[in-house]
C-alpha cells in the first residue's frame, strides 16, 4: 500500500558528481570591487585641481 503514502519529490539535479563541480558553494567568495575606490580617487583628485587652481589664479 505505497501509494497511501505522501509522494516524494524526485531528485532531478544534485548528488555526488554534482558535488564534485561545486565543491566551494558553501564557501561564498570574496569578489572585489574596485570602482567605489576608483571614484573616490578620481573624487580626490578633481578636488584637488580644483584647489590647485583656485590657488594658482588668486
Amino acid at each position: 500500500m505505497t501509494h497511501w503514502g505522501k509522494p516524494q519529490p524526485r531528485v532531478i539535479e544534485g548528488g555526488k558528481a554534482d558535488r564534485a563541480l561545486h565543491a566551494d558553494a558553501s564557501q561564498p567568495r570574496i569578489v572585489w570591487n574596485f570602482w567605489p575606490l576608483a571614484a573616490v580617487l578620481l573624487n580626490a583628485l578633481l578636488w584637488v585641481g580644483i584647489c590647485w587652481v583656485i590657488y594658482a589664479f588668486s
